[in-house]
């Protein structure tokens, strides 16, 4: 479906984790990318999740046995092959982005650890972002943002029940990030006509893990539309995921 010319389409993705992202979701996800003509495509972090390297699993044989980094790359890999190839088959010169999540940043400390995999395993190199161009935003390990318009993208910094009002307050602007594989939301009140902001954390598309040992948890699977006006104001869709499917526009989508 084609844009306004006076819109500026991007689609968000929050937090797949892989290889623990939620297949038949993405798969959910992936016909909603083919319908439109999206002007850029953005992860807001945590794509890979990288549990095989973390510091909680280092003592765990367990938790580790059977996972290879070079597998989760390849999964990783193979996801960003398919999204390019759906986005760019409307789009041939659409924008992608990747922001670096704490997760990813395992990888950065566990290069730390073994500078000897320096220039090799970082998460741009092994997934050739060059090639793939695509940008990357190193957010966790030097604070970079992404910014469309008026709104400004983080992978998130806190995870208190008021996330939101703690994000929109202490950034000050309108602010869209994940982390806490949560929705909820908080406008901030502005001196001056259509000068309000916004903090929203917009959920992730992963499953809910085994270190949850089936407690409850306030994860909640969605993807966000957003329409940039010219003038850098801007509408967006938090559109909820539940049982793998979800509508916009009228249409159901299912993997």
């Amino acid at each position: 479906m084609k844009n306004s010319p006076n819109l500026q389409r991007w689609i968000v993705l929050p937090d797949l984790q892989v290889p623990y992202h939620d297949p038949h979701s993405l798969a959910a996800v992936e016909k909603l990318m083919g319908d439109y003509r999206f002007d850029g495509y953005l992860q807001i972090g945590d794509f890979m999740d990288f549990d095989c390297i973390s510091h909680h699993n280092k003592s765990n044989e367990r938790a580790r046995e059977g996972k290879r980094i070079s597998a989760d790359y390849d999964a990783a890999g193979a996801i960003l092959d398919r999204h390019q190839a759906i986005i760019r088959a409307n789009n041939k010169d659409a924008q992608f982005v990747i922001i670096e999540g704490n997760h990813e940043y395992r990888m950065e400390k566990y290069i730390d650890e073994h500078k000897e995999f320096e220039g090799m395993f970082e998460v741009a190199t092994a997934l050739e972002f060059g090639r793939r161009k695509i940008q990357w935003v190193p957010f966790w390990s030097l604070g970079k943002s992404f910014k469309i318009g008026k709104a400004k993208f983080i992978h998130g910094r806190y995870t208190n029940q008021y996330h939101a009002a703690k994000t929109v307050n202490n950034y000050g602007c309108n602010i869209f990030y994940g982390h806490t594989h949560d929705i909820q939301t908080f406008s901030k009140e502005m001196d001056g006509e259509d000068s309000t902001i916004v903090g929203q954390s917009l959920g992730c598309l992963c499953r809910p893990q085994s270190y949850m040992r089936g407690g409850p948890n306030k994860w909640q699977q969605a993807v966000t539309v957003f329409d940039f006006f010219p003038d850098g104001y801007f509408t967006y869709n938090v559109i909820r995921i539940f049982k793998h499917r979800f509508s916009y526009n009228g249409k159901i989508y299912t993997p």
